[in-house]
């Protein structure tokens, strides 16, 4: 499964590009002790035990030259596959260079799927920007940020407008109170796993008023914070700010810096990976892929194994036994010279066959499995449509009848002295929902009668899966709607459970699809002590003495069915007129999902 990819274009001019990604290839595969010099044009190359190498070559009419290196790697079992294709054209214009590497799915227990592995940004990536840079539309990549003061920030505004580039851009902000150097370093080590994918920007402090200025409420870097702007920003546009998720001041001090890279390499590469190539790396592909099928497939003459280690020779067999052997194979004759030309002539013939079809067979297993996850991806990108598609359909629905109610209200203050008070509240702190599930959990010390009893882990990790935030969003109605339930019980407004009161709610108060509430778990769930154990969750020993209690009850917060998330909860109202929320994170497993 593709696990990475970088596309970038490199400056030519005054450089000979081809010698230098060569220079660095070589360096790459010399660097794993691999044997490079044995990788040749149109060949495929043995550079170590397990280790198979292809270059392939093409020259174009207009003077452009294209190149391809694939080394296939399976010292581990599984095959390794990364790829490095270059296009040159004549000079001045810009060559691209394109790497991708391909490795084995893994089984996610979580989400009873396969899904795709860990991949580090390439070492290969790296040495590459550091010999050549490269850009990425009007972005600057590099192994590490670039420092942005005073006026630079209105180029870099056009940069974060920019909608031709394929990654991410990521802007931190500054202040004079903030170390400048250890800010730096600091964001440095956030963007690690993002090179080769996504350029990183740091603003001074100066810089940072100057891009908030330009890019208004909504897009601005506060100081401290590091923003992911993905390509074709629009400042001005409120939903459009909802695409450029926001690492918050909080999140950045309090989570630990290794865990905060990987969830930004793992978001770069859901970026990278899902944007379609360019064109001519399209066609590029397609050319390189019929080459490589051509020379595995084709049998006359087989190809040819440079570099491959001998076997180790068996023990020596005497010449009488030799001369025995032959003439058995020859009917009891004297076996002749030409005769035994022949025979030995065969046996190179099957051997190179053999070699052959193990090629042939290798290269139909490769294209079988990647078709096999191409159809996972298709499948899981259809379920995420329908999920998606459900929850528009849901918000909607929701929306339509919030507009027939404020037209309704509307019609019944026209003309009246109450007429003059309408107009549109400024929301409160509380209506402005958290970008992600960081931000969410200290707020619930906001809500009066809600308290979080379990482990915030499960819920960081949803951030992984929630490029635009909804996720936390939701969860904060369903805490509001625990905490207004409860405040609506002890005022005696709500005799009904929190099933009844979202289906009832009371007016003013914070409401929640009851369509997604599950006020308890199956039979199959609560009797089944594989699945009941995990739903037992922390809470004060005054609540219950064993200080855990079974939280059946549960808010669907979002239709996802590749993680589902849930938050579960016990309702203690009537005793300490409290909602303990225990857990919140992926769907946990049933006999559905186990």
């Amino acid at each position: 499964m593709l696990g990475y990819r970088s596309v970038f274009q490199v400056d030519q001019r005054g450089r000979d590009v081809l010698g230098l990604t060569r220079e660095q290839l070589h360096s790459w595969l010399r660097s794993k002790h691999y044997d490079a010099d044995v990788l040749r044009a149109n060949r495929v190359a043995m550079l170590a035990p397990h280790v198979e190498g292809v270059l392939l070559e093409r020259s174009g009419a207009d003077g452009s030259y294209a190149m391809q290196a694939r080394i296939t790697e399976r010292t581990r079992g599984e095959p390794w596959v990364t790829q490095l294709t270059a296009l040159v054209p004549r000079a001045p214009e810009r060559a691209m260079l394109w790497l991708d590497v391909v490795n084995p799915e893994v089984f996610d227990e979580a989400e009873v799927a396969q899904r795709r592995q860990w991949t580090a940004a390439p070492r290969l990536v790296r040495n590459l920007l550091d010999v050549l840079g490269g850009t990425d539309g009007a972005a600057e990549l590099g192994t590490r940020p670039r420092q942005v003061r005073g006026d630079e920030a209105k180029d870099l505004a056009d940069v974060v407008r920019d909608a031709q580039r394929r990654g991410p851009v990521y802007v931190a902000g500054s202040t004079e109170t903030l170390p400048q150097q250890r800010w730096f370093e600091h964001v440095a080590a956030l963007l690690w796993q993002t090179v080769g994918l996504g350029a990183g920007y740091v603003l001074d402090p100066e810089a940072t008023r100057t891009f908030a200025r330009i890019a208004g409420r909504g897009h601005e870097v506060r100081p401290g914070t590091l923003r992911t702007f993905l390509p074709g920003a629009e400042f001005g546009d409120g939903t459009d700010a909802l695409r450029h998720r926001l690492l918050s001041t909080g999140r950045i001090v309090d989570d630990a810096q290794p865990r905060l890279t990987r969830l930004l390499g793992w978001r770069a590469r859901d970026v990278t990976i899902g944007n379609r190539l360019p064109r001519t790396a399209l066609r590029l592909g397609a050319h390189f892929e019929s080459r490589l099928d051509e020379l595995v497939l084709d049998a006359e003459p087989a190809p040819v194994l440079v570099g491959a280690p001998a076997q180790a020779p068996g023990p020596a067999v005497p010449d009488l036994e030799v001369a025995r052997l032959l003439r058995e194979e020859f009917g009891g004759t004297e076996p002749t010279a030409d005769a035994l030309r022949e025979l030995f002539a065969l046996a190179r013939i099957g051997r190179e066959e053999s070699a052959h079809r193990a090629a042939v067979s290798s290269r139909l297993a490769e294209i079988q499995e990647r078709n096999a996850e191409l159809q996972r991806s298709v499948d899981e990108l259809n379920i995420r449509c329908d999920d998606e598609t459900l929850a528009a359909a849901e918000a909607r629905a929701e929306l339509v009848g919030e507009r027939r109610m404020t037209k309704h209200l509307r019609s019944l203050l026209t003309g009246s002295q109450l007429a003059r008070a309408w107009s549109a509240p400024e929301p409160a702190a509380e209506d402005v929902p958290p970008e992600s599930f960081d931000d969410l959990l200290p707020r619930i010390a906001e809500l009066r009668h809600v308290e979080f009893t379990g482990d915030a882990g499960p819920a960081l990790q949803l951030d992984e899966g929630d490029r635009l935030g909804r996720w936390a969003g939701k969860a904060w109605e369903a805490l509001r709607a625990l905490d207004d339930y409860a405040s609506a019980s002890a005022a005696g407004r709500c005799p009904r459970n929190v099933h009844g009161y979202l289906k009832h709610t009371p007016d003013g108060c914070q409401g929640f699809s009851a369509n997604r509430h599950g006020f308890d778990e199956s039979e199959d769930v609560r009797n089944n002590g594989k699945f009941s154990t995990v739903r037992m969750f922390p809470v004060p020993v005054e609540v219950d003495p064993s200080g855990q209690v079974f939280m059946g009850a549960h808010f669907k917060l979002v239709q996802s069915k590749m993680t589902s998330p849930r938050l579960h909860y016990f309702d203690d109202t009537a005793r300490t007129g409290k909602v303990y929320v225990g857990y919140i994170g992926a769907h946990l497993p049933t006999k559905r999902t186990n």
